[in-house]
């Protein structure tokens, strides 16, 4: 029996488990809140005001268009009335609502038009 190759692996298996575990641990740590910063596509959106409970537009209710990662879960993207899912980031409107998975709701505001 080698110790040495024992000694060696267990030292990996702990280090893999240390690495894996501190990796997971920061990407739960982002699971509520609203970013400072939303990448949704190849569109860059930053905050417009504080959080509320219920997202508002002048034009009336705010329509789902979609969802985006933030960490390890799924959060919700509004639109303003009228406007419909769409891969395409010039078909996406430059004002959005993020659901903060606080039970509040961010308006961000798309930072450049697309190409």
């Amino acid at each position: 029996m080698n110790w040495r190759a024992i000694g060696c692996g267990t030292l990996a298996i702990v280090v893999f488990l240390a690495v894996g575990l501190y990796g997971m641990s920061k990407a739960f740590d982002r699971a509520e809140g609203c970013p400072a910063r939303l990448q949704w596509g190849d569109r860059a959106y930053l905050p417009a005001g504080s959080p509320a409970v219920e997202p508002s537009f002048a034009d009336g209710s705010p329509v789902e268009i979609g969802s985006t990662f933030i960490g390890l879960t799924t959060r919700k993207v509004w639109g303003p009335p009228g406007s419909a899912p769409s891969q395409a980031s010039a078909d996406r409107p430059n004002r959005i609502f993020l659901d903060c998975a606080d039970g509040r709701l961010q308006a961000y505001q798309a930072q450049s038009s697309p190409p």
